[in-house]
């Protein structure tokens, strides 16, 4: 039985006027705020658990290929069930089924936590756990992504999920910097364990926002319920052609974070500390993209603004692919993030704008297949290359992979990214 939840006013999706700002989806949504305020405790964790686990699994097998291995192992699934998550978001109430997938993360955070504890885990233990979040983050991000659309109304959907991304990145910053103290002090065991508890942040904040009634939903198979998702993004040309955008960068941009490691050590010559420094640059340049984003929802331009930051974000690939100075690298690493960002989130906007609200969960898992779920492959291309050529060869063709792409998603004007304002 399910305790009474606060009056909270659920949002409707009115085209009533809000006040403008960087913050304003936070300020005038009480949901949101709640919700926000959740998820970045509950991320803050889920960074620390990350890095947590490659620190543990390098300890235990000293195999950089077993930590590509665990880290395969996390993705894939999203590759295969994120469409079938699409279309449950669909059809049952999200913020339930949020609920379930927390839950579920929780446990296994709880059972790695005592594994390490009990001083009997192994790389394979590790490996099946990563497999198993990654089965239900398939089903969860399409869910977190499509639960937004319910906790403000529709003219602030762009500052929200600016704002939401901004919070994710800000636990980028935080979560691997506490992790790194606690490292030292206790130990793995111990930021697994608190990521574990973080869930309950989330979980708590899911249980007290209030969303609208889910509408009806004619009794149609799963499998059904992704084909009509499938077809409808087909016969839709301007959101095919957003999502046709988010695809290649993804395959040959975003695998410049698996690279970093090789770039600090074989083209830098550093050691972990420049690898620090890159992260928290590219954590840093997300927050700014994601704040940027926020405060230009009014903008009428944020079509050409998207192409633009897709341009930007395949010039700062190929500089970064030739820097040799580390204040170089970690200026140009600021901009691929920041531009990275304000691409991705942009992207999302336009695409939770045009979709209807009954097919809402299935675009979104269309999105996280495009942006998340190829991302092994594309790191799979990038290890090829830059095995093969050397990192920076790898680095400079995906810059370029991107510079194409934005030149004839600009030249492709059935897209009509230019009018989505």
């Amino acid at each position: 039985m399910e305790s009474p939840r606060p009056s909270i006013p659920a949002i409707t999706h009115s085209a009533s006027a809000t006040r403008p700002g960087m913050f304003s989806s936070i300020q005038t949504n009480p949901n949101f705020r709640l919700y926000w305020g959740g998820a970045f405790v509950s991320n803050v964790g889920t960074w620390m658990q990350s890095v947590a686990q490659g620190w543990l699994v390098y300890q235990l097998t000293g195999s950089t290929f077993l930590l590509g291995a665990v880290s395969f192992a996390g993705s894939i699934p999203i590759l295969f069930l994120s469409l079938f998550g699409g279309a449950l978001a669909d059809r049952f109430e999200r913020r339930r089924l949020m609920v379930v997938t927390q839950t579920g993360l929780m446990i296994l955070a709880f059972l790695l936590a005592a594994l390490d504890f009990a001083k009997v885990i192994t790389v394979w233990q590790i490996m099946g756990i990563a497999f198993l979040s990654g089965v239900i983050n398939a089903f969860n991000a399409p869910v977190r992504q499509s639960l937004i659309a319910d906790l403000v109304p529709r003219n602030q959907l762009q500052n929200a999920i600016a704002l939401n991304s901004a919070q994710f990145q800000s636990s980028r910053v935080v979560g691997p910097a506490i992790a790194g103290i606690t490292l030292a002090a206790v130990g793995p065991a111990w930021c697994f364990f608190i990521n574990g508890a973080s869930f309950l942040a989330v979980i708590a904040a899911l249980l007290l926002v209030v969303v609208p009634p889910l509408p009806p939903r004619s009794p149609q198979s799963i499998f059904r319920n992704v084909q009509e998702g499938l077809q409808y993004v087909w016969h839709e040309p301007t959101i095919f052609a957003l999502l046709l955008v988010a695809t290649i960068p993804g395959l040959f941009g975003q695998p410049y974070q698996p690279l970093l490691p090789a770039v600090v050590s074989s083209v830098l010559h550093y050691n972990a500390i420049g690898l620090g420094l890159l992260e928290s640059s590219a954590g840093a340049g997300s927050v700014v993209g994601a704040l940027i984003v926020a405060s230009l929802a009014q903008s009428k331009q944020r079509g050409r603004l998207q192409l633009y930051m897709l341009t930007l974000f395949g010039i700062g690939l190929i500089l970064f692919s030739q820097s040799r100075w580390m204040p170089l690298s970690m200026a140009l690493v600021f901009i691929i993030g920041l531009a990275s960002m304000a691409y991705s989130s942009l992207n999302q906007t336009f695409l939770h704008s045009l979709v209807s609200d009954e097919m809402r969960g299935r675009l979104m898992s269309l999105f996280t297949l495009t942006t998340f779920g190829l991302q092994p492959l594309g790191s799979l291309q990038a290890g090829f290359v830059g095995q093969t050529f050397g990192v920076s060869t790898a680095l400079l063709l995906g810059g370029m992979v991107c510079l194409v792409v934005s030149f004839v998603a600009t030249r492709a004007k059935r897209a009509g990214l230019d009018e989505l304002a």
